[in-house]
C-alpha cells in the first residue's frame, strides 16, 4: 500500500493542504522547520490509518466535530481508494471525493477497509513495526548493551520493535518472581499460605472441646503423624538410594583415582616439568654443539691467518711514489711509440703526399693533371663536397639506413608478436579449466551464516541426555515398568478418573439416603401392619374393595343363569364352579348373593371403622410399593457401583496399579501427564537435535558437492565442517587466481593482435615513404658524380673518399706536428724517469728509460698486492675472532642454560634430563587425569572432595549395587503405603475439619475462605507471568530460528554501509554458552556491545530494523514507513549512508522521512541521485496549494 496525496483538510494548524507523493520515487523527505507541522503531518498519517486519539491536541483551530484527514491510497490488489477521517469514536471513516476535497455521502466506510490494507495491523503494532524514531533507536542501543548482543532477543526486539524487550522479560520474571519463588519465604503466595495456615489453626483451636473432637483431632494427628513417619523413612530411603546410586557411580572413579595416585607415589621424587622442558633441553643442546662446532672453525681459521700474513712483504717507498710511478708507466708507451714512430712518421709524412694525389685521381683522374704539390690542398679544398650536400647525403642516408632499420625492426617486432601470441594461445590452452568456485563460495558464506551447527548438536545431546536420565530416575519412582512403556501408557483423562471417583463418592452418599429412607419405610409399615392388626382383632373387617369384589362374583354368576335357564344359551348340568367344586349353579349363585349381601351390611353397619381400614391398607401397599421401589433403585445403584467397580478394575489394571485408589490415581495421573509433557520437551530437543544433525549432514553434502564439483576431495568422515570451510576457502583462492590468470592471458592476447595490427600499418606507410627517398636520392647522386640508381653505398663510399682524402691532408699536416712533438716528449721523459729511480732507489744505468718505468710499475703492484692481502687476512682474522668470542658466550650460555634445566628438574648431570622429563611426563599425564576425576566426583556429587571420598569408603560395587536394587524395591512398596496413610490423614482432616467451633471458628474460616480466594487470583497472575514468559521465549526462539540467516545477512550488509567500512559485518560468538552479537572490524578484530560506542550501538539496532522490516515485507504486502528525525545524532557521512540504505528500503516500500534539520535535506541533495529521493518542504505557503486535486 502507498500513500499518493495527504489531504491536511482541517488539523492542527493546516487548512486545506495536500502533500503529493506521486510521480517519483519512493522514498519522501519532509521538511519542516520548528512550528512548521512536522510532527502534526506525521501524527496526522498515524490519525488517518487508525483514527484520530480521543483527546487530540489539535483541535486548537478547527473544533473536534470539524477535524478532517484525508488521502488517496494505492494498493497492488485493491487498486485506488480514497477516504477521509473524521474525529470521533466509531464511524469516522467515508469515501473521499478528490475532485472537491468532500465526502462522498454520510454514509461511513466499514473500519476494517483500512485494516485489511494494513493486514490486521493496530496503531501500536504499525509503531513498532514500521515506525522509527530516535527513542525507539536509543532504547534499542541501550537494549543490545544491556542484553549484551544476544542473539534471540536482539534479533526480535529488531523484528517486532520492541526496544524493552529484555525489559519486558525481566518485568515478567520479577513479577512471577515477587509472586511465588519455591524458596522464598516472603513471596505473596508464601504468605498468604502462612496465613491460610494460622487462621486455620485458629479455628481448629477455637472449636468446641468436646469428646467427639478430641476423637477427632487425635485420629487426625495419628493419621498425620503415621503418614509424616511413613513419608520420612522413605525420604532416608530416597537419600539412602540417592547415596547409594552415587556410591555406585563414583566406586570405579574412586577406584582409578586410587591407581593413579599410587603411581604419582612412586614419582613422588619427580618435579613436575612443563610440556615444553624436553624442547628446550634439544635446543640448548643443539645450540651448545653448534657454539662448540663455531669455536673450532673460527681457532682454525684464525691459525691459518697467522701463518699467510707472515709471507707479505710491503715496500713502503713503492706505495709512496705510486702516483707518479703509474703516471711514468702510462706515458712510458708514448715513449716507447715516439722512438718507434719518429722514422716512420717521417717516412709517412711522403707516402702521405703520394696518397693524396692518388685518392684524388680515384675521384676523376682529370682533376690531378697539371696540379702543382703546392696547390694540392687548395684544389681539394674547393673540389670537396660542401657542408650542405654533405648534410643532405648524410640525411638522405640516415633517412634510408633509419628506414631500413625501422622496418628490420617492424619485421622483427612482427615476429616478435607472432611468437608471443602463439605462446600465450599454447599457455590458454594449457591453463586449467575455469572452475564454478561462485557456488562453493556461496555454499562456504551459506554454512558460515548458519551458525555454530555443531556446538548447538553437542549442546542439544548434553541436554537430552541430562533430560533424559532424569526421567527415567522419575519414571522408575512412579512404577515398576519401562520408561517407555509409562509414555506410551494408554491412560484414561484425568477428568474420567475424577468423574469415577466422584461417582463413587456421589454413589456412597445415595447408599446411605436409600438405606436411611428404606429403614424409615420399614419401621412406618410396621407401625402400619401392627395398627390393622389390632383393628383386624375386633371383629372382620369389610373394606369397599371387598364388596365390590363379592358383587362382581354375584353379577358373574347370575350371567351364568340367564344363560342356561333364561336364554337357554348353554346346558346348566355341563358347567362347573372351579370355586366350589360339587355345587350346582343355582346354589352356587345363592351363595354368592348372601355373601354380597353380608359384606355389604357389615360395611354399612361400621363404615367409619372400614374406611380407616381401607385408609391402612392403602397406606401399607404404598410402603411396600415405595420399599420395591427402593430396592430396584437400591440393584440399579448396586448394578452401577458394579458397573463403576468393573471400569475402576480395568482402569487400574490398565495403569498396571491394580491397588490404587481413584484418588491417588488423579495424583499419579498429574505426575505422568507432568513427565509426559517433559517427554514432549525431550522429544522436541530430540527433534530439534535431529533437524539440526540433518542440517548438518545437508550442509556437509552440499559443501561435498560444491567441492567434487570444483574437481576437490569430498568431506572425509574425520574432517570438522571447519576444516573443510578452511580447504573450500583455499580452494576458492586458488580458483580465483586461476580465472585472473586466464583473464590476464586473455588481456595479452588481445594486447598481442591489436599491436601487430599496428605494427603491419607501419610498414605500409614506409613503403610510401620510400618512394619519395627515392626521388631525392636520384638527384643527390648528380652532384656527387655518380650515376644514377647508385646504391646509398656507393654515396657512402664517395663521401668516404672524399673524407680519406680531407683526412690524409690532415695526416699531412699532422704529421709535420707530430714529429715536433714527439722529439720534445722523449726528452721530458728521460729526465723524469731519472728524478724517480733516485727517490725509490732502483739503478737506471744500462737500462732503457722505458724497461726502468716497467720495473717501477711491476715492483708497485706487487707492494699493493702484498698490501691487499695483509689488510684481508687482518679483517678476516677480527671477523674470526668477534666469531670466536660469539660462539664462546652462545657455549657457556647454553652450558648454563642446561644447568638451570638440569637445577629444576632436580638432576646432578644434564645428561640425565631425558629420562626424568619422560617421568615428569607421565606424571603430568596422572596429575591431569587425576584432576580430571577428582572434578567429575565433585560435579557429579555437587560436594567437597572429601566428602564424596569419605561416602565411598569400605564400600563395595556388588554390595552396593545389590543394596541398592533391594532398596529400589522397598521404596516401592512404601510409597504405596505412603498414598494409603496419606488418604487416611485426608479423610481425618476432613472429619476434623468439619466440627463447628462457634463464632470465632466461624471467622476463621471466613477469613480463611477470603486467603483462599487471593491465593486464587495470586496463583492465576503467576500463571500468566510465568505463561508470558514462556510465549516471548518460544516466541523469540521461533523467530531466531526462522529468521537468523537472511536478517543477520541483511544486518550485516547494512551495518558495514552505515559505519562506512568501520565494521566489516556482523558476526555471531559466544559467551557463557549464548550466542551473542559482535561488531567484526576489517582486519577480523571482533568487538563486543560494551566495545562499541552508543552511536554505534543506536547504528546496529537500525540495520537490525531495517533488515527485519525487509525480512518482514518479503511475506506480505508493503505498507508505509514513517521514520520521524532519525538521524539527528549520526554524524554526516553516516546519515549520507544511512539516507542510502533507506533509500534502497524504498524500492520495496514506501517511505516518509520526516525531519526538522534542513541539512540532512542538502546531505541528500549532494550525496543522493535525484531519481531516488523527493523532498517536500512543510514551509511552503498552505495557501498556494489547493486541496482539491484531480486524480
Amino acid at each position: 500500500m502507498k500513500i499518493e496525496h495527504l489531504y491536511l483538510k482541517a488539523f492542527g494548524a493546516f487548512s486545506e493542504r495536500r502533500l503529493d507523493f506521486t510521480g517519483g520515487p519512493d522514498f519522501h523527505v519532509i521538511y519542516g522547520p520548528n512550528e512548521a507541522g512536522k510532527s502534526t503531518t506525521l501524527d496526522a498519517l498515524i490519525g488517518l490509518l487508525f483514527g484520530i486519539e480521543e483527546r487530540t491536541p489539535y483541535n486548537f483551530i478547527h473544533a473536534n466535530p470539524h477535524l478532517r484527514i484525508g488521502a488517496a491510497l494505492a494498493t497492488a490488489d485493491a487498486g485506488r481508494l480514497a477516504v477521509m477521517r473524521r474525529k470521533g469514536r466509531k464511524q469516522t471513516l467515508f469515501a473521499l471525493d478528490e475532485g472537491s476535497g468532500e465526502e462522498w455521502t454520510d454514509q461511513p466506510l466499514a473500519e476494517d477497509v483500512l485494516t485489511r490494507l494494513l493486514g490486521g495491523l493496530d496503531e501500536a503494532l504499525y509503531r513498532a513495526l514500521f515506525g522509527l524514531n530516535l527513542d525507539g533507536l536509543t532504547r534499542g542501543g541501550k537494549e543490545l548493551l544491556d542484553g549484551k548482543g544476544e542473539v534471540g532477543h536482539s534479533l526480535f526486539a529488531a523484528a517486532a520493535g520492541l526496544a524493552d524487550l529484555r525489559q519486558l522479560s525481566n518485568r515478567l520474571e520479577t513479577e512471577a518472581s515477587k509472586l511465588f519463588r519455591p524458596r522464598a519465604s516472603t513471596s505473596e503466595i508464601q504468605v498468604a499460605l502462612k496465613d491460610l495456615e494460622e487462621q486455620r489453626k485458629r479455628a481448629r483451636e477455637a472449636t468446641v472441646r468436646t469428646s467427639a473432637w478430641e476423637q477427632a483431632e487425635r485420629t487426625k494427628r495419628q493419621a498425620e503423624k503415621h503418614h509424616a513417619d511413613l513419608r520420612a523413612e522413605l525420604h532416608r530411603w530416597r537419600e539412602e538410594q540417592r547415596r547409594l546410586s552415587r556410591i555406585v557411580s563414583h566406586l570405579p572413579l574412586t577406584a582409578e583415582r586410587a591407581a593413579k595416585l599410587q603411581e604419582m607415589a612412586a614419582l613422588a621424587m619427580i618435579p613436575l616439568l612443563p610440556p615444553e622442558a624436553g624442547q628446550q633441553r634439544i635446543e640448548a643442546e643443539e645450540r651448545l654443539r653448534t657454539a662448540i662446532d663455531t669455536q673450532r672453525e673460527a681457532q682454525a681459521v684464525l691459525d691459518e691467518g697467522c701463518r699467510q700474513r707472515e709471507q707479505w712483504v710491503v715496500r713502503e717507498a713503492l706505495l709512496n711514489q705510486a702516483d707518479a710511478i703509474e703516471r711514468l708507466h702510462h706515458v712510458a708507451d708514448d715513449y716507447r711509440g715516439a722512438l718507434e714512430r719518429l722514422p716512420r712518421i717521417e717516412a709517412d709524412l711522403a707516402a702521405t703526399g703520394q696518397t693524396l694525389v692518388e685518392q684524388l685521381a680515384e675521384i676523376d683522374p682529370a682533376l690531378v693533371v697539371d696540379l702543382a704539390s703546392a696547390k694540392l690542398a687548395k684544389r681539394i679544398r674547393a673540389l670537396a663536397p660542401s657542408p650542405t650536400m654533405r648534410a643532405r647525403v648524410q640525411a638522405l642516408l640516415e633517412e634510408h639506413g633509419n628506414r631500413s632499420v625501422q622496418d628490420e625492426q617492424l619485421a622483427e617486432r612482427e615476429r616478435e608478436l607472432s611468437e608471443r601470441l602463439q605462446r600465450f594461445q599454447e599457455e590458454l590452452k594449457t591453463q586449467p579449466a575455469s572452475m564454478p568456485f561462485a557456488d562453493l563460495e556461496q555454499e562456504r558464506e551459506q554454512v558460515t551464516a548458519s551458525g555454530d551447527l555443531t556446538g548447538q548438536h553437542a549442546q542439544l545431546t548434553r541436554e537430552i541426555a541430562e533430560l533424559e536420565t532424569a526421567l527415567v530416575r522419575e519414571a522408575a519412582s512412579m512404577w515398576d515398568g519401562s520408561f517407555d512403556e509409562l509414555i506410551v501408557l494408554r491412560v484414561p483423562p484425568l477428568a474420567t478418573v475424577t468423574e469415577m471417583s466422584e461417582h463413587l463418592r456421589r454413589w456412597a452418599e445415595h447408599e446411605g439416603l436409600l438405606k436411611d429412607r428404606d429403614e424409615t419405610l420399614r419401621h412406618d409399615l410396621q407401625d402400619r401392619e401392627r395398627e390393622l392388626r389390632a383393628l383386624a382383632a375386633t371383629g372382620e373387617l369389610v373394606t369397599h374393595d371387598q364388596v365390590r369384589q363379592a358383587r362382581q362374583v354375584r353379577d358373574d354368576r347370575w350371567r351364568e343363569v340367564r344363560r342356561s335357564w333364561v336364554e337357554r344359551m348353554v346346558d346348566p348340568n355341563s358347567l362347573t364352579m372351579e370355586q366350589t367344586p360339587g355345587v350346582s349353579l343355582a346354589d352356587a349363585f345363592e351363595q354368592t348373593l348372601r355373601e354380597a349381601d353380608r359384606l355389604a351390611d357389615l360395611l354399612h353397619a361400621d363404615a367409619e371403622r372400614a374406611t380407616h381400614v381401607a385408609n391402612l391398607r392403602q397406606r401399607i401397599a404404598e410402603m411396600r410399593r415405595a420399599r420395591s421401589k427402593l430396592a430396584e433403585e437400591f440393584a440399579e445403584w448396586a448394578a452401577e457401583r458394579d458397573r463403576l467397580d468393573s471400569r475402576w478394575k480395568a482402569v487400574a489394571t490398565a495403569l498396571r496399579q491394580p491397588d490404587l485408589s481413584p484418588g491417588a490415581a488423579a495424583e499419579w495421573l498429574q505426575k505422568r501427564t507432568a513427565l509426559v509433557e517433559r517427554f514432549t520437551r525431550l522429544e522436541a530437543l530430540r527433534r530439534q537435535r535431529r533437524e539440526i544433525g540433518t542440517a548438518l549432514v545437508a550442509v556437509r553434502q552440499n559443501l561435498e558437492r560444491a567441492l567434487r564439483a570444483c574437481d576437490l576431495p569430498g568431506l572425509s568422515e574425520d574432517e570438522t565442517l571447519s576444516a573443510a570451510l578452511v580447504r573450500a576457502k583455499a580452494a576458492i583462492e586458488r580458483g580465483r587466481q586461476d580465472a585472473m590468470a586466464r583473464v590476464a592471458l586473455s588481456d595479452k592476447i588481445r594486447q598481442c593482435e591489436a599491436e601487430r595490427y599496428e605494427v603491419t600499418g607501419k610498414r605500409a606507410k614506409l613503403a610510401e615513404d620510400q618512394a619519395i627517398w627515392r626521388e631525392q636520392w636520384n638527384a643527390t647522386l648528380s652532384e656527387l658524380r655518380l650515376p644514377p640508381q647508385s646504391l646509398p653505398a656507393e654515396a657512402r663510399v664517395r663521401l668516404d673518399q672524399w673524407d680519406r682524402i680531407a683526412q690524409t691532408l690532415g695526416a699531412l699536416e699532422t704529421l709535420m706536428g707530430e714529429v715536433r712533438r714527439e722529439r720534445e716528449m722523449r726528452s721530458r721523459f728521460e729526465s723524469a724517469l731519472t728524478e724517480l729511480a733516485c727517490a725509490v732507489s732502483e739503478p737506471v744505468a744500462g737500462r732503457a728509460a722505458d724497461q726502468v718505468a716497467g720495473v717501477l710499475y711491476q715492483a708497485l703492484g706487487e707492494a699493493r698486492d702484498a698490501d691487499q692481502r695483509r689488510k684481508r687476512i687482518d679483517d678476516a682474522m677480527t671477523r674470526e675472532r668477534q666469531r670466536f668470542e660469539q660462539a664462546k658466550i652462545a657455549a657457556a650460555n647454553q652450558n648454563n642454560r642446561l644447568a638451570e634445566l638440569a637445577r629444576r628438574a632436580g638432576a646432578e648431570v644434564p645428561d640425565d634430563l631425558a629420562a626424568i622429563e619422560e617421568q615428569a611426563a607421565r606424571k603430568r599425564h596422572l596429575s591431569e587425569r587425576i584432576a580430571e576425576i577428582e572434578e567429575q566426583l565433585v560435579r557429579d556429587a555437587g560436594c567437597a572432595l572429601g566428602e564424596v571420598l569419605a561416602e565411598v569408603e569400605q564400600e563395595n560395587l556388588d554390595a552396593a549395587r545389590a543394596r541398592l536394587d533391594a532398596l529400589e524395591s522397598s521404596i516401592r512398596e512404601r510409597e504405596t503405603e505412603v498414598e494409603s496413610a496419606h488418604a487416611a490423614y485426608l479423610e481425618a482432616r476432613r472429619a476434623f475439619d468439619a466440627i463447628d467451633g462457634g463464632d470465632v471458628a466461624a471467622c476463621a474460616l471466613q477469613e480463611t475462605e477470603g486467603i483462599s480466594a487471593r491465593i486464587v487470583k495470586q496463583s492465576r497472575a503467576y500463571a500468566r507471568a510465568r505463561l508470558a514468559g514462556a510465549v516471548v521465549s518460544r516466541v523469540v526462539q521461533a523467530y531466531l530460528e526462522r529468521h537468523q540467516g537472511p536478517v543477520l545477512r541483511r544486518a550485516s550488509e547494512i551495518f558495514a554501509r552505515i559505519t562506512l567500512g568501520s565494521f566489516s559485518s556482523l558476526e555471531m560468538d559466544y559467551q557463557d554458552d549464548r550466542q551473542i552479537l559482535v561488531g567484526q572490524r576489517p582486519d577480523k578484530v571482533k568487538v563486543g556491545m560494551d566495545g562499541l560506542s552508543q552511536g554505534t550501538r543506536d547504528q546496529l539496532f537500525l540495520a537490525l530494523r531495517i533488515a527485519a522490516i525487509e525480512e518482514h515485507l518479503r511475506e506480505r504486502e508493503a505498507v508505509p514507513i514513517a521514520i520521524d528525525d532519525l538521524l539527528v545524532q549520526f554524524d554526516d557521512d553516516r546519515a549520507v549512508a544511512t539516507l542510502g540504505v533507506l533509500a534502497e528500503l524504498a524500492r520495496r516500500a514506501q517511505v516518509l522521512f520526516f525531519t526538522h534539520h534542513g541539512h540532512l535535506c542538502e546531505l541528500a541533495a549532494a550525496a543522493l541521485p535525484p531519481d531516488v529521493w523527493r523532498r517536500h518542504d512543510l514551509s511552503a505557503d498552505p495557501t498556494r496549494i489547493p486541496m482539491a486535486v484531480q486524480p
